[in-house]
């Protein structure tokens, strides 16, 4: 069968659009082309998130493109994030002033969360722009019903018949209201039985209703109805900023990102040195990980508040996450000199001091005498270099020790890795081959946390190799800042397989801060047993037999320069070096550090 020329022109036609119309739907190269993918994740696949998505890849593409604002508005207000939906109907009717879609829309939202005054308003506004809008028209009428106003509902139900006399919505709502016209209903008695204490539910004032909400947040846990009362203290008093910063600290912690930037900014806008508006705004973004935005609105807030504690402490944190080191120690120090006492400026001060010298040259000499123990006293030397990398600080280290009338030298290589602003971890490994004088190998490997409440957690675990199989030894560490100090407490654990019995070794302590930053500070320690982590010690857990030991001691570092760090410290330990045979032992240490 020949198909004659007009009928191939017609398929070949056919197929082209049909290709253009495919190729057209899949291209998310554009603005349009996302916008359609958005809908189909919204209405076929029922994919809110995914829609999202897509939306905001067009914005960035097209930031003026009032219907994918509208259609992001609509997307929001069916997640009940009503905030971030006002956000686009406003911004697409500031580019469209006009346009019916952006009106019937931010009307749909308010009706939907039942503010009803607000709802009419936003309709009766677009249609005095649009007055002969069907959608609009209809809206009114159902709004007025919703209130209650059944006289106007017909009204407006009147005049969109008039426009078109088949509107079948129409119809329907002025026959209902026509029945209910035509119904006569008995007198009735509403009650209401109390289940709950409503006392005070609904505050007069918007300060009773500031109240309310933070209990709600913080003690119930129930952010939608802080929100809640936090709308109405807004309509009472529109313009109470520490309403709307609240507010925004609510819509961030429900990750309503759009609305929390909202409220913060409009308080800004307002007074732009408002310092809880500057502070909540930089928890959001430095939560999400927008550093740098975080540092600018900081910085913002810094020019109005230098003093501030709060925000010199938020400046650091935001420096050390983008690992500019030495100016977050710079913000640190500010902080501490404002407030020495600062819990959490001194807790982020002492990570921060490991972080910010990209190098480091450390030289230590340590002292032991022994009363009955060993006859001649230990000497040890050790030099180490510390180098700031992009993953963490890595150290190498070389420790001479004359003791048991022998020398012998260890090679150490340690690092702390950093996983995050919570986690980081230790790894360290050293070798030596005058055995006695030192274990053969030893290493470990920690994780540690930087834990809520300025609290600092490790679990980790050490190996040490004599002449024989090596041991491991479990350790846990936890410490607490408190303004100026920080109380610490660990333990080793060595198990039944490498010794005759479980044992366990334990320490506390205290640091105390006396000076700006994390140099200058005094340390008290007192404990039982011996730590592998000791190393002037260490070399007596050569032993199958836990015996028991004592221990105390005291330190004491001090900045002397702007990079230079003297430490000097004294212990004693009481030292059951055979069963029931006891002796003390005495050491002194002194260090330097230089930072350059």
């Amino acid at each position: 069968m020949i198909i004659n020329k007009k009928i191939w022109r017609a398929l070949f036609l056919f197929f082209c659009l049909s290709g253009a119309a495919v190729s057209f739907a899949q291209d998310t190269s554009n603005a349009d082309g996302l916008m359609a993918e958005a809908r189909k994740a919204a209405f076929d696949k029922k994919d809110l998130p995914a829609a999202k998505a897509f939306l905001y890849k067009a914005i960035k593409i097209s930031p003026d493109y009032a219907d994918v604002r509208i259609f992001l508005g609509r997307v929001y207000g069916w997640t009940k994030d009503y905030d971030s939906a006002r956000i686009c109907f406003q911004y697409a009717l500031k580019l469209k002033p006009n346009s019916e879609d952006a009106y019937v829309a931010y009307t749909d939202l308010e009706y939907i969360a039942d503010n009803f005054d607000k709802a009419l308003a936003v309709c009766r506004t677009g249609l005095q722009n649009n007055p002969a809008s069907e959608e609009l028209i209809l809206r009114e009428a159902k709004i007025l019903n919703a209130q209650n106003h059944k006289e106007e509902a017909e009204r407006a139900l009147q005049k969109l018949l008039l426009v078109n006399g088949n509107n079948a919505e129409a119809k329907a709502l002025a026959n209902t209201l026509r029945e209910e016209k035509n119904i006569s209903k008995p007198d009735s008695v509403i009650t209401i039985e109390k289940t709950i204490d409503i006392t005070n539910e609904d505050s007069l004032s918007s300060d009773g209703l500031l109240v309310m909400a933070r209990k709600a947040a913080f003690d119930d846990k129930n952010y939608e109805l802080a929100k809640f009362r936090l709308y109405k203290a807004l309509a009472i008093s529109p313009d109470y900023a520490d309403i709307k910063v609240f507010l925004g600290r609510l819509h961030t912690w429900t990750d309503n990102k759009d609305s929390a930037r909202y409220y913060f900014a409009d308080v800004l806008r307002r007074d732009p040195c408002y310092e809880d508006a500057s502070t909540a705004w930089a928890d959001l973004e430095y939560w999400n990980d927008d550093n740098k935005k975080a540092l600018a609105i900081t910085d913002s807030a810094l020019v109005c508040h230098p003093a501030s504690e709060t925000l010199q402490v938020k400046r650091a944190k935001i420096l050390y996450s983008l690992k500019q080191y030495a100016e977050a120690q710079t913000a640190i120090e500010r902080a501490l000199t404002i407030d020495r006492n600062s819990t959490e400026a001194r807790s982020l001060s002492v990570r921060i001091r490991e972080s910010a010298s990209l190098n480091k040259i450390g030289f230590s000499y340590d002292f032991v005498k022994f009363d009955n123990q060993f006859a001649d006293p230990w000497h040890l030397i050790g030099f180490d270099y510390t180098r700031t990398t992009g993953i963490g600080s890595v150290t190498g280290r070389i420790n001479y020790a004359n003791r048991f009338q022998e020398s012998g030298v260890q090679y150490e290589l340690e690092a702390y890795p950093h996983i995050s602003d919570i986690f980081y971890s230790y790894v360290s490994v050293g070798y030596s081959d005058n055995v006695g004088v030192f274990p053969h190998w030893r290493g470990g490997l920690s994780l540690y946390a930087n834990l809520p409440k300025s609290f600092e957690g490790e679990l980790g675990i050490r190996m040490l190799r004599f002449s024989g199989d090596p041991v491991y030894i479990y350790t846990g560490y936890l410490g607490k800042y408190y303004k100026s100090w920080l109380f610490t407490g660990r333990t080793y654990i060595t198990p039944s397989t490498f010794t005759k019995t479980v044992s366990a070794s334990y320490s506390i302590g205290a640091n105390y801060y006396f000076g700006g930053g994390a140099d200058d500070v005094i340390s008290a320690t007192l404990g039982h047993g011996i730590s592998p982590d000791d190393r002037q010690n260490s070399i007596q857990l050569d032993n199958t037999i836990r015996l028991i030991s004592y221990k105390a001691g005291l330190s004491f570092k001090k900045k002397v320069s702007k990079y230079n760090v003297a430490n000097a410290s004294l212990s004693w330990f009481n030292q059951e070096y055979l069963p029931q045979t006891k002796g003390n032992q005495y050491q002194i240490s002194i260090g330097w550090l230089h930072h350059f």
